[in-house]
């Protein structure tokens, strides 16, 4: 879970723009690859400082925004796995992309 700072200022950029954060999370690759944003840490209801019948709810829910997947014993000791984890890397970059925005955090520079 982010430090309560930042995870003010995550939900306030949702509540600002939820037609922004909504297409990264949904996108159908992410959501088949990893089936969404993990749900094991989200509230009952919407935060304090939030109106209930907000458009973003349901992401104003989540305390984690984390992505993850299992992989086969056979997908973790194989000669492929640099690939599978690049190809997962490239799908979870605009929700990285998005989070360190908001944080103010300045992208990576190219090695």
């Amino acid at each position: 879970m982010p430090p309560k700072e930042a995870l003010h200022k995550l939900r306030d950029a949702i509540a600002r723009d939820p037609r922004r954060f909504e297409p990264i999370v949904t996108d159908a690759r992410v959501t088949r690859r990893f089936g969404g944003l993990d749900e094991d840490a989200m509230l009952t209801r919407v935060p304090r400082g939030y109106a209930p019948d907000h458009p973003a709810t349901r992401w104003l829910r989540f305390q984690s925004f984390t992505l993850g997947r299992e992989l086969r014993d056979a997908q973790a000791l194989g000669a492929r796995l640099p690939a599978l984890l690049e190809a997962d890397f490239r799908l979870i970059l605009p929700l990285v992309r998005w989070i360190n925005g908001v944080l103010g955090l300045r992208p990576a520079e190219r090695r």
